[in-house]
């Protein structure tokens, strides 16, 4: 087995790490003082090219953006009370190295030069509430340069294919409410995507019954004509999506800025579903 040869930066923080670790045996009445988290987006410039500077994220989702790098940032995240346990995704563009904190050693995320595609979403699991990133930047080059870490936290799932098996009646419910977008179409493709280790749907739109901006909280009527007719929708590869006939009601989240499906009943699933459906965390459609 090959040995990881870290960076000069992140030698110091394998000792800090160590130590960290060392320190975790201390009794359960002292507390170490958390500086105050950053919200969910961070921006700065510069750094030491030795030190290590913190930042603490407590959002689902949210951006990083780091103008002429130096040295190293460790990026804490924090989903809040409601994920303890999580399932994080980053997609990293930049002058920059990644790596996950594990409890003594690192594991790399991502390198500018490790030959993936820069849409790939690279995911990780939190060791309880908590994940932390180290950002390393490369060496300095001349000039302008910037690192962009765009991370989406959401809820660790037990079952490892829950994300291919079809929703339960009480899981389409929830998925409606919660998604960015719930649509009818037809899937007129389904495209293989191995360098995002994805397939995308290419669904036809015929009407649109929930979208959720991006920016704001506002659902969008499904009349507005400048709505997109046609949408791709991100499958993981082991799912091995198929072509199928008929009308779908597609509901996907917006996971780094891509379209990922939650659950895609045919319409007449969908509609047989609201009809029985006694109780439901917001108003449903078909």
């Amino acid at each position: 087995m090959k040995s990881l040869v870290l960076p000069s930066a992140l030698i110091f923080v394998a000792v800090s790490l160590l130590l960290a670790t060392s320190l975790s045996a201390a009794p359960a009445h002292t507390h170490a003082t958390v500086p105050p988290a950053d919200q969910c987006d961070w921006t700065g410039s510069g750094g030491s090219g030795k030190g290590v500077r913190p930042v603490y994220l407590r959002c689902s989702r949210g951006t990083v953006s780091w103008r002429y790098p130096r040295g190293a940032l460790r990026v804490v995240l924090s989903g809040g009370e409601g994920l303890r346990g999580f399932r994080g995704c980053v997609k990293v563009s930049g002058p920059a190295r990644v790596y996950l904190e594990g409890k003594t050693s690192l594991r790399p995320v991502y390198s500018p030069n490790d030959g993936k595609h820069e849409g790939y979403h690279r995911c990780f699991y939190s060791n309880g509430q908590l994940a932390a990133l180290y950002v390393e930047a490369d060496e300095p080059s001349s000039g302008k340069s910037k690192v962009k870490l765009q991370y989406d936290l959401e809820k660790h799932e037990d079952e490892e294919e829950a994300e291919c098996r079809p929703c339960s009646k009480e899981e389409l419910a929830t998925a409606y409410c919660q998604s960015d977008l719930v649509a009818r179409g037809t899937v007129s493709a389904v495209e293989k995507r191995p360098d995002l280790e994805a397939a995308e749907l290419v669904l036809r739109v015929t009407k649109t019954l929930r979208r959720v901006d991006e920016n704001e909280d506002n659902e969008v009527d499904a009349s507005n004509s400048r709505l997109q007719k046609e949408v791709r929708v991100r499958v993981p590869t082991t799912c091995d999506a198929r072509h199928g006939q008929g009308e779908f009601v597609i509901m996907a989240k917006k996971r780094l800025g891509d379209l990922t499906l939650a659950c895609a009943p045919r319409l007449e699933t969908w509609a047989e579903a609201v009809r029985e459906m006694e109780s439901a965390p917001c108003v449903l459609r078909s």
